[in-house]
């Protein structure tokens, strides 16, 4: 069976309009170079019958060079990438089109503490070494590697059945870190089938479209029986990896991960996110207690 030092297939592939960036450039502790950036791609893609705009963030970075004392190709990549024109500047369709190859983009966890509540917020986020410029269709896809660790149906704010599936999956990243994402499923029959085919402790492969977009929710903006109700409108983000295939069982033994080493990643992450709040408790002057970090899952 597979074990941490088996790093997990994760790989992303975006090709969209590059609407805006911001660089960065510094040095490391030990005195390397760097360059950085922060870049938002949009993507127009249709599947499941609808057309969606997403707004995907990226994040690059490199030192310039590399540990054997060559340029670093990654660090060329970002200075290229200043070069190009942003929506911001030019307009959409005057902005370049850019596209991330599947090697060079990955989907990693980014969580953080909230400053508000003490508490942890999980996250994800893209990284990507190289951006090129592109001429292919709007697209935002992953294909991982995933431990699946729970299967749930989605409910909604009310408590009710959204007809979809919640799936936590762990992927074994670089260096034998564990992390863990959240995936949905919304096609009716890809649902039908995972609920049938797919079990807790098989390793999958998935792939699927990255949906990164912003939706309006209107509220009534008064309670009162007379007079013009003027409607409160807010902009929500929903962060998605929809999944709409898959492997159709779990794999073989050789090829699937030990679930006592998945396991044993999972707790070297469960003390990492505690230690990471315990450090913004201490970070910062508020005088509330906010206990424990929420780092329980619904897993064996």
């Amino acid at each position: 069976m597979k074990t941490l030092n088996d790093q997990a297939k994760n790989e992303v592939t975006i090709v969209g309009k590059l609407l805006d960036a911001t660089f960065g450039s510094g040095k490391t502790k030990n005195g390397a170079p760097y360059e950085r950036a922060n870049l938002t791609i949009r993507v127009k893609q249709t599947y499941g019958g609808k057309e969606e705009v997403s707004e995907i963030p990226v994040s690059m970075f490199a030192t310039q060079f590399t540990t054997k004392g060559g340029v670093n190709p990654a660090y060329q990549s970002i200075q290229n990438v200043r070069k190009l024109k942003t929506a911001q500047e030019y307009g959409i369709d005057g902005a370049d089109t850019v596209r991330i190859s599947a090697s060079a983009g990955r989907i990693r966890e980014n969580n953080f503490v909230s400053k508000n509540s003490g508490q942890v917020v999980y996250n994800w986020s893209i990284d990507s070494s190289f951006v090129n410029e592109g001429k292919t269709a709007d697209v935002a896809t992953f294909c991982m590697e995933i431990f699946i660790m729970n299967i749930t149906d989605e409910v909604d704010r009310e408590g009710e059945l959204t007809g979809r599936l919640n799936i936590k999956g762990a992927v074994v990243q670089y260096g034998g870190r564990l992390d863990v994402l959240n995936f949905v499923v919304e096609n009716p029959e890809a649902v039908e089938f995972i609920r049938d085919n797919w079990q807790v402790n098989d390793t999958n492969c998935v792939v699927g479209r990255i949906r990164v977009a912003s939706i309006e929710e209107k509220q009534s903006g008064s309670h009162s029986s007379w007079g013009e109700d003027i409607p409160e409108v807010s902009t929500r983000t929903i962060k998605e990896l929809v999944i709409t295939k898959g492997d159709d069982e779990g794999r073989p033994e050789e090829f699937a991960y030990d679930p006592t080493e998945i396991k044993k990643g999972y707790n070297a992450r469960l003390a990492q996110i505690e230690q990471m709040q315990i450090d913004a408790k201490k970070a910062t002057t508020a005088t509330a207690s906010t206990g424990s970090a929420s780092t329980k899952y619904d897993w064996e």
